[in-house]
């Protein structure tokens, strides 16, 4: 299991057996080079922890914890987790910031504790175990050594895959695993049966009776000090500056407090035009005189897809994963960690549906044929059901349709399944009643969508993707904007604030603005395309003819007749049909190599 996570923790490996524990880890060593190995203990070694992430609080945990009498045995940023438990027990997690899956081994009450941040930057699967026992790692790979849980195919989990391009905590792909939602614990001990808890909840309610001088100032100085915490490491350090406001602002934020110049990395592709934002990076690197380092990758996609997708235990078919993968890949020659733009999105509304109408109030049967009229309209395009969703008649619905849908629609996947399949998945329940995961009164839409960004697409793709290409790559992400008292503050802002005269992030330009390039405050979003319609039509077309043969055994599941005419369509160039064609290429891949 440890050594399927080798590239997790190239600089070493730990290991504890306690009666009926086991625990290991890899280590990526960050802070405290020389006596931060683990697992670490407690005073007398009744306490044991094995983790992945940082604490970038731990120093102020650290004073607390010794006020309280508590003895440090080493510098390590994981200490303050045992000292930590024996002081608040299950609330241990209440008190942290940082990202973060652990595991705490109580030998004295026979009790495990496991524990995932509160944005789920960070992953944690378990899977539970004949005669009640539990296994658990940072990535579902390591669980496959283990016997005795079900590898059968969760057939709401390939819905939502083939619906999202992702499968949301906390299913996974199969029926027998399952992913630790952000912000949860678990707990399973001797005569203590296994309890998942929600020890977190960001909660957005706006303050409208705040002065207007005051957001720009306390956004100013909690990102500052988010910024300044997660600078934190005896390693090299450094930053992706792609040349948008949110990696620029991080950037501009680390120049201010380092002595040194900030390492900063850009990633040229060429030949993908979508991806070159060089010259903003260079004019923002010019800005803050930083050591930047541009590097352009000849990719050979024929080659580097598969090598890729083969890494990924479960199918996730994000197009940005392969050119962030290229870019840690390259990026981990200098440094071992980097921050990152990462969040910034979800938190103030940078999409471009966050500007969209509200939804029409419709009859429902009026409604679903706008939404096929507009879909056929808008096949291909991207962020297409986030539009679709504008002509739902609740608030349910719209979500279900546009962030829970960025691929097909369930009457355009239920064509692709074959009858028995069919039947099967549409007598199963719901996967997620989205209902409960609101926790705000139905008030601005655009704070429930906000809200949603954040505990579905945020945890279930952006974060994914940049843990498992960077991790890949041995290199450690921070994401600054997704700092637990920075995500707590956004929560408290007025919706107004985000978006202003059809300006996005106007807050985020507004605070920023004496700090980075006028160019750059004024500079649009821009989408990190990644040319998947070519790539489908060219160096990756015999991958896809491979996925369609007629003696795949995927076609037990789905029908071979509709994905083969959308794939005749789009090699005729008739119509783009990469998104959905990506997506049923990343399954077939997945599939075949079970």
């Amino acid at each position: 299991m440890n050594e399927t996570l080798r590239h997790r923790g190239p600089n070493g490996e730990g290991y504890l057996t306690d009666g009926p524990v086991g625990l290991a880890m890899r280590r990526l060593a960050v802070i405290d080079l020389k006596t931060g190995n683990q697992p670490i203990f407690n005073e007398d070694r009744t306490i044991a922890v094995v983790f992945n992430g940082e604490i970038y609080n731990y120093r102020d945990l650290r004073a607390e914890l010794e006020h309280f009498g508590h003895r440090f045995a080493t510098h390590s940023d994981t200490e303050v987790l045992v000292h930590g438990y024996e002081e608040w027990g299950d609330d241990l997690p209440v008190h942290l910031n940082g990202m973060f899956a652990f595991a705490l081994w109580d030998s004295r009450r026979q009790r495990l504790f496991l524990s995932r941040d509160h944005l789920g930057i960070k992953p944690l699967y378990y899977a539970e175990l004949p005669g009640g026992g539990l296994a658990f790692a940072s990535e579902l790979k390591a669980l496959l050594p283990v016997p005795g849980w079900s590898r059968e195919i969760d057939p709401l989990a390939l819905d939502w895959f083939l619906a999202t391009r992702y499968i949301p905590s906390p299913r996974t792909i199969y029926q027998g695993a399952r992913k630790l939602p952000p912000a949860h614990r678990l707990t399973i001990g001797a005569g203590e049966p296994l309890k998942i808890e929600r020890y977190w909840s960001i909660v957005f309610a706006p303050d409208e009776r705040s002065d207007e001088r005051e957001w720009p100032e306390r956004l100013w100085y909690t990102l500052t000090n988010a910024v300044r915490r997660q600078m934190i490491a005896d390693v090299p350090l450094g930053a992706f500056l792609s040349g948008g406001i949110d990696s620029s602002i991080i950037v501009g934020l680390m120049a201010q407090d380092l002595a040194e110049p900030v390492r900063t990395f850009t990633v040229v592709f060429p030949g993908w035009g979508g991806l070159d934002e060089s010259a903003y990076a260079r004019a923002v690197a010019e800005r803050f005189s930083t050591a930047h380092t541009e590097i352009s990758v000849e990719a050979d996609v024929a080659r580097e897809w598969p090598e890729l997708a083969r890494c990924l235990d479960e199918p996730f078919a994000d197009p940005a994963t392969l050119p962030t993968w290229l870019m840690a890949r390259q990026t981990r020659q200098h440094v071992t960690v980097v921050l990152t733009g990462e969040g910034a999105d979800e938190l103030f509304q940078g999409y471009g549906w966050y500007g969209w109408p509200r939804p029409l109030p419709l009859p429902a049967f009026l409604a679903r044929l706008l939404r096929r009229l507009v879909q056929r309209a808008l096949s291909g395009r991207r962020g297409r059901h986030r539009f679709l969703a504008l002509l739902a008649p609740n608030f349910s619905t719209l979500y279900t349709e546009s962030i829970l849908s960025s691929v097909s629609q369930a009457e355009e996947r239920l064509t692709w399944y074959h009858p028995d399949w069919q039947a099967h998945l549409t007598a199963t329940a719901p996967i997620v009643d989205l209902g409960e995961m609101l926790t705000i009164p139905p008030a601005a839409l655009s704070s429930r969508m906000q809200e949603l960004d954040l505990k579905f697409w945020l945890e279930g793709d952006p974060l994914t993707k940049a843990d498992r290409a960077t991790m890949l790559a041995s290199l450690e992400a921070r994401v600054p904007f997704l700092d637990r008292e920075v995500v707590e503050l956004v929560a408290l802002i007025p919706p107004g604030w985000h978006r202003q005269e059809g300006v996005s992030k106007w807050l985020l330009r507004k605070t920023f603005a004496g700090l980075i390039p006028p160019d750059v405050v004024r500079r649009p979003k821009h989408a990190f395309e990644v040319p998947i319609g070519a790539w489908l039509r060219g160096p990756l077309r015999p991958f896809l003819e491979e996925a369609l043969a007629d003696n795949s055994s995927l076609w037990t599941v789905l029908r071979p007749e509709p994905i083969r005419r959308m794939a005749q369509f789009h090699m005729a160039g008739h119509r783009d049909f990469g998104r959905e064609l990506w997506t049923l290429l990343h399954l077939a891949f997945w599939w075949r190599k079970q």
